[in-house]
Order: structure tokens, then C-alpha cells, then sequence
């Protein structure tokens, strides 16, 4: 923790983000009495507001578990503002489906077709075929398609994987987006029967999914694979969870109120 904060001043301005911040610091008294996590704790609260100034450096921490995190991190000056993420609407879960299938060959997509197209490519075709990208346009498919077929030397022996690899990077780095209608299609009714599901879960499935696929033998990804897989992945939200976390965001102020209980996990 000392070497962390040591680094950030140095090249300040900085952000310093924690994950699993309950792991790091949990209250006093529940982890076993443990000298070394009460020591990161103490070296925390010495770094958050001792006599080095942590200025142009921003500290920011993540966790599922405000709830037991030591009360005296949270004061103010210290981590004295939560912001709570709940799970996914409609909208962001097609979202975290797209970025978890970016490299997941989708059967019948546009997105495979414009792959296919890319057959005599060299990597420096795509790379030429790139400058003629608008950043930040939303292409159609056929858009794409014309783009691609009027440009590549014809003699390119990338495989199939490198070619999907290198176009999807491409895309990325100039924020370029091309639309595939059956995709859309598979992702918004897959999103519209995993209410409660948080970005894991929606990771799980896509996993799961590639893995039916690959026990069938298959080459790509169907809406079977994806409907398999959401019959085996459950949401990690639930009702009393959702309750309790909005319990915590009206009330958790300047550490944690007493009449907060501890979320139930299923």
C-alpha cells in the first residue's frame, strides 16, 4: 500500500483504484484479528490523511461488501462517497454481450460475412483498409462490405481467428461500429430474460455458450448455444440483496449505519 501511494505522488496527476476493497480492509475485529490486515488497514488511513498531502491524486476502491468494510476508512476525507452500480438495464446487458462476444464467431452474423470477405488479406491490407475508416461512423454491413471488397492485395494467408483479431482491434481503436441486425437480434432476447444478471453473469453465459458450441463440434456460436447457456447460469441479484443495497445507498453516510444488515448471498 505504501509503495502504491509512494508511486502516485511521484507522477501525480494520478488515480489510484482498489478492487475488492473489503478484502483489504475489513472492519477491525473480523478478520481473525490478523496484525498484517490491521496493518494495511492502518497504513491506509495513514496514507488517506497523514502528513504526505495526496494531491492530483484521486483514491477510488470498489466492493460488493460496504458493509463490513473498517467504519473508520470511511470518514470523511477518506473513501466519504459512494456511488452505487446497480445491475444492468435492457440496454446495458446487449452492451456487456457485444463486449463479451467481440471475438465469438456468431453464426449467420454480418460481422462473420465481413470476416469471410477479408480471405486474401495481409495484415498490412487491413491495416491500409483502416485509413479509410471514419472515426467514430456507424457503418452498415453492406457499407463495410464495399470497403472491403475494393481494397486487399489477394495474397494474404491469415487465419480466420486473425483476421476476426485484427479487424475487431481495428474497429476499437478508430471507435468504428458496424451494425449486425442478427447479433442485436440474439443479444436483446437473451437480455430480456436475464433481468437481475450482473456483468459476471452475462460473462458466464457468453463463456457457457462458446462451450456448447465447442462440445457440439460446432465452428460457430448459434441462439441455441447462447439459450443452453442461460438455462444454466442464474442472476447473482436477488430480491433481498437488491433491498438491502438500496438500503445502503440511502443510508450509508460517514460510515455504516447500524440498521444496515448485511446483504443475504445466495
Amino acid at each position: 500500500v505504501r509503495e502504491i501511494f509512494k508511486k502516485a505522488r511521484q507522477v501525480a496527476p494520478a488515480i489510484i483504484f482498489f478492487d475488492e476493497l473489503d478484502a483489504l480492509a475489513p472492519a477491525r475485529g473480523t478478520a481473525g484479528d490478523s496484525h498484517t490486515m490491521e496493518s494495511v488497514l492502518n497504513q491506509f488511513l495513514t496514507e488517506m490523511d497523514g502528513l504526505q498531502d495526496l494531491r492530483d491524486v484521486v483514491v477510488m476502491g470498489a466492493t460488493n461488501r460496504p458493509d463490513i468494510i473498517d467504519p473508520a476508512l470511511l470518514r470523511t476525507g477518506r473513501f466519504d462517497r459512494l456511488i452505487y452500480i446497480g445491475e444492468p438495464d435492457l440496454q446495458g446487458r446487449i452492451e456487456v454481450m457485444r463486449i463479451h462476444t467481440q471475438m465469438m464467431p456468431i453464426e449467420g452474423s454480418a460481422t462473420e460475412d465481413l470476416i469471410d470477405l477479408t480471405k486474401t488479406y495481409t495484415e498490412e491490407d487491413l491495416e491500409q483498409l483502416a485509413l479509410h475508416f471514419e472515426r467514430g461512423k456507424i457503418y452498415r454491413s453492406d457499407e463495410m462490405a464495399e470497403l472491403i471488397q475494393t481494397h486487399g492485395s489477394g495474397d494474404g494467408e491469415l487465419s480466420q481467428l486473425t483476421r476476426r483479431r485484427l479487424l475487431k482491434e481495428l474497429w476499437t481503436k478508430l471507435e468504428v461500429t458496424v451494425t449486425d441486425d442478427l447479433a442485436d437480434e440474439i443479444f436483446t432476447d437473451i437480455a430480456t430474460q436475464t433481468a437481475g444478471f450482473v456483468g459476471a453473469d452475462l460473462e458466464g453465459l457468453c463463456r457457457e455458450a462458446g462451450i456448447f458450441a465447442m462440445r457440439e463440434g460446432a465452428k460457430q456460436v448459434s441462439r441455441k448455444h447462447f439459450e443452453q447457456a442461460r438455462a444454466k447460469i442464474h442472476p447473482t441479484m436477488n430480491d433481498n440483496l437488491r433491498v438491502a443495497y438500496q438500503k445502503i445507498q440511502k443510508h450509508f453516510k460517514g460510515g455504516l449505519p447500524k440498521e444496515v444488515q448485511p446483504p443475504e448471498y445466495q
